[in-house]
């Protein structure tokens, strides 16, 4: 479905999943970003449901979103890709940017913590709260590569050669995709807090270098995370179900 056909009216827009609105085109996440409306760990919310809790007008936020629609551009066509060609570009594009960026962020981590936690004691907090959340992510990564992806891959060949496969010996992709979906609600919740606590990754004006590439990467890293959630909760996951259904 097109998006401007789903847009069609206010009564139509408002009913509308903000993560089916950002799986249609993509470029629409910084419009909702930019109103603090989650559209990755929230994506199932609607629209109109989202724009009451954070005090939005839904008549300029439709507005927003159909003046980029009609901008022309051009925007990856997530939805329409192969599911196992999804699951490989995950891999491919945010793993692997996850896997590099999390050792040089906990190396500045622990590094702004000695030299800084004393005068900025939010970093003490800000330090646990990494050390936690990337531990969890590299977990996270490892059984989605090992055991829900080679199942997806399994799942679309079966399909083009209409043959059936054996359950997997996690029970189901849903299963497995509902403790998916709470890890990344974990993730989502601990960066919010890390943002929180940094002011929203400003560093103060007494910090060194590292301080500030710090916070710049960790704000990086964070919409990294929310784009590579996005992509899994609201378009690799619910068409691996349906598929397996």
């Amino acid at each position: 479905m097109i998006l401007l056909d789903v847009i069609g009216s206010a009564g139509t827009f408002e009913e509308q999943m903000v993560g089916a609105v950002v799986a249609t085109d993509y470029r629409t996440a910084d419009i909702f970003t930019k109103y603090g409306i989650d559209y990755c760990c929230g994506g199932q919310k609607t629209i109109g449901r989202a724009c009451t809790e954070q005090g939005i007008s839904l008549e300029v936020l439709m507005e927003e979103v159909t003046q980029t629609i009609e901008s022309g551009g051009s925007s990856e066509k997530y939805n329409h890709w192969a599911l196992d060609f999804l699951a490989d570009y995950i891999v491919n594009q945010h793993h692997s940017y996850a896997k590099d960026m999390i050792p040089r962020l906990s190396a500045m981590a622990k590094t702004v913590v000695e030299v800084h936690g004393e005068g900025h004691p939010e970093l003490y907090t800000i330090g646990a709260i990494w050390q936690t959340i990337s531990g969890e992510l590299v977990m996270h990564m490892q059984k989605e590569e090992l055991m829900l992806f080679p199942y997806i891959r399994r799942l679309v060949r079966s399909t083009q050669e209409g043959m059936l496969i054996q359950p997997p010996t996690f029970g189901s992709a849903a299963e497995l995709i509902h403790l998916m979906e709470e890890e990344h609600q974990s993730a989502g919740d601990q960066l919010a807090t890390l943002a929180e606590l940094s002011s929203g990754f400003t560093p103060p004006v007494d910090a060194c270098n590292t301080y500030q590439i710090f916070y710049t990467y960790l704000a990086e890293f964070q919409a990294m995370t929310k784009a590579h959630v996005h992509l899994e909760n609201n378009i690799l996951f619910p068409k691996t179900i349906a598929l397996e259904n």
